[in-house]
């Protein structure tokens, strides 16, 4: 009779174990509870499957565009999708369901492990603008996306990434200065507290002018994190609690040359690969005037004759190893001291 028992609760306890299983594996592969779906998979650019990988990151995109419902009839025509999309009142829309590859980080390795997420603009060009509503609903996403797939702490460029980390683009516009905030957001929520709130005072401000409140993109305790904000949009500057210019002009501000340098390619076609070396698997390519900062302090990497540089989505080769800049050399590295060339990490300027 015992024994009866025993297995019978055994059984009962494989048949709860299948259950939740499924249901974890439901909730995973789908779509949040939060989106409603429109034009769901009407379009054909996205992949089936994830080719095995995990899903372990976010990618902030932003439309640029100001007509939330153009968007699936768009990719009709355009070989891009993402999974989610934010309209400027905050309602989420599912595109592409979670189980299979949306077509939007232009890279194949970020984009099978990744949920892509748009968000409509407010405003036009040039500014893009991006309401709070928006803002505010992509936390919210984002948390329930961390929460299923058990991403942990959301933290920038770990596992929450903007558009412009894996590709030579302006993607994600001012929502690159909002990513810490959306972070932040999304980690109150899955800790079950209230948003976090910022600093009263001593708070660092970028804007295209002290006058222009409404331009305010963000507000940084860090000057550092402000700083690196600007570098990466054109017009803004940023200010401290009295409306002083601190960077990039003013006397208080560092150099922006004791942290970064800046790289430009100087020709079309330069491949990436995805470790420093000409045996290094192909993983794409950037074309002149494709530009990305990283950390000035960085050791050179040189490998088969050549100097190489780490990109955002992998390794490009600056130019041969002939110990100084070259005429022919295939990316120009911008230094206000005597160094020549470095290997990077991937680390982007915000």
């Amino acid at each position: 009779m015992r024994w009866q028992l025993g297995f019978q609760y055994l059984k009962n306890y494989a048949r709860f174990c299948s259950s939740y299983t499924k249901r974890r594996r439901k909730q995973k592969m789908g779509t949040s509870s939060l989106s409603t779906k429109y034009g769901f998979q009407s379009f054909s650019h996205y992949s089936n499957g994830r080719s095995g990988a995990n899903v372990d990151k976010i990618v902030i995109h932003h439309m640029a565009t100001t007509n939330y419902d153009i968007v699936p009839e768009i990719w009709k025509t355009r070989e891009a999708s993402a999974h989610y999309g934010i309209g400027k009142n905050g309602e989420i829309r599912a595109y592409v369901d979670e189980a299979n590859t949306a077509w939007h980080a232009g890279n194949w390795n970020a984009n099978i492990s990744s949920v892509g997420i748009e968000h409509c603009n407010s405003t036009g060009s040039p500014n893009w603008g991006i309401n709070q509503a928006t803002i505010d609903a992509s936390a919210k996403l984002c948390a329930d996306i961390a929460k299923r797939y058990g991403l942990g702490k959301l933290v920038v460029n770990k596992n929450i990434f903007p558009h412009s980390y894996f590709s030579a683009t302006s993607c994600p516009g001012q929502l690159l200065g909002k990513l810490q905030e959306i972070a932040d957001k999304a980690n109150a929520i899955n800790n079950g507290s209230s948003t976090p709130s910022a600093p009263a005072s001593g708070l660092y401000r970028v804007r295209k002018s002290w006058a222009d409140a409404k331009s305010q993109i963000g507000a940084y305790k860090d000057l550092n994190n402000a700083k690196k904000v600007v570098d990466n949009l054109s017009g803004y500057k940023v200010y401290d609690q009295k409306g002083n210019q601190v960077y990039p002009s003013g006397t208080s501000a560092p150099s922006p040359s004791s942290s970064v340098k800046t790289l430009v390619v100087q020709v079309n076609g330069l491949n990436v690969r995805n470790k420093p070396s000409l045996n290094g698997t192909v993983v794409g390519s950037y074309n002149k005037g494709a530009t990305w900062t990283l950390p000035k302090s960085e050791k050179q990497t040189i490998a088969d004759g050549w100097v190489w540089a780490r990109c955002p989505i992998g390794y490009c080769a600056v130019g041969k190893n002939t110990g100084k800049t070259e005429p022919d050399d295939y990316i120009l590295i911008s230094l206000f001291q005597s160094e020549r060339k470095y290997a990077p990490s991937v680390d982007l300027k915000y």
